[in-house]
């Protein structure tokens, strides 16, 4: 049985994974990235900077961590423009080890990080192109900067088709912040919140690597279960229980049809759902959309397991 992660020992932990500094493209100082993430009740970032890892050590402190990475770009002759996160690395490879992105991707794990496709509805990537590459942990389902500047930033299609096809993979929303504030705003918008033990970039990164977080752009989750039940009818899988902030709306995604969206009655909202999973349903992930439309996006649980 699937066990869910919310059920995993530890603390939450709040923190933006994508994003620049004047080391590379970005418009905040290595330290103004710092100063505006620790200001506003985060836990821990990365600055992901164009190939160049930013040493963010510095600004650690005992309550606020830095996750090191940088972000590498290539030109696929199959699949086209690729840009990947490197969650993790301390040095980058060389840029000819990142002209296809399976190089890329092996080029991360190589150095001993995790690999994250960025943006991939903004770079034009279908999932038959993310299916054609192995290694990587996960795929941005959301990513700010793409969502402001050019309305690209929702990939949930491609990361569907994904887990329908049996790749599970997690998904990250970020920032990948550019500007400051009176720029544009691409900070402060999208985010995971992880579950580990301790508050040091090795816990963030194991907590990565098992999918114990789930992404936000608002709401948050408080929990998500799989009760499983012998005397249930036949053709039917286990009930999915999940307890959140306010919300409109409550998606439980599953492959093909087999899901449900659960919507709020006029003037009320929604805490907590359940949903009879159907036996046929190969995984489940989680949406929850506020009053505002912002979303939260559990990662997927693998009903097959």
């Amino acid at each position: 049985m699937p066990t869910s992660p919310f059920s995993a020992p530890g603390h939450w932990y709040r923190g933006n994974l994508h994003g620049h500094t004047t080391e590379s493209d970005g418009a905040f100082t290595p330290a103004e990235y710092a100063a505006f993430y620790q200001g506003r009740g985060y836990h821990f970032a990365a600055v992901t900077d164009h190939w160049k890892v930013t040493d963010m050590s510095r600004f650690a402190t005992a309550d606020f961590a830095f996750v090191p990475g940088a972000e590498l770009d290539g030109h696929d002759p199959v699949s086209g423009m690729h840009h990947v996160l490197g969650l993790g690395i301390r040095d980058v490879p060389a840029r000819a080890d990142a002209a296809r992105l399976q190089r890329t991707v092996d080029a991360i794990r190589g150095l001993g990080g995790l690999a994250f496709v960025a943006h991939p509805y903004w770079s034009a990537q279908t999932a038959r192109d993310l299916l054609t590459t192995d290694g990587y942990t996960g795929i941005e389902v959301w990513n700010a900067t793409c969502a402001v500047r050019w309305g690209k930033g929702l990939a949930s299609v491609q990361w569907d088709e994904l887990l329908q096809a049996g790749r599970h993979v997690v998904a990250l929303a970020s920032d990948d912040a550019h500007h400051r504030v009176d720029q544009g705003d691409d900070v402060g918008l999208g985010w995971v919140v992880v579950r580990c033990g301790a508050l040091t970039a090795t816990a963030i990164l194991d907590a990565l690597r098992e999918g114990h977080f789930y992404a936000s752009t608002g709401p948050e989750v408080l929990d998500l279960q799989l009760e499983y039940d012998a005397q249930a009818a036949a053709g039917s899988g286990p009930v999915a229980r999940v307890r959140c902030s306010p919300c409109r709306a409550i998606h439980f995604i599953c492959n093909g049809p087999l899901g449900r969206a659960l919507h709020a009655a006029p003037g009320a909202m929604l805490t907590e759902a359940t949903l009879r999973l159907h036996r046929a349903a190969t995984y489940l992930r989680v949406e929850c959309v506020d009053a505002e439309g912002k979303t939260a996006w559990t990662n997927p649980l693998d009903l097959r397991a």
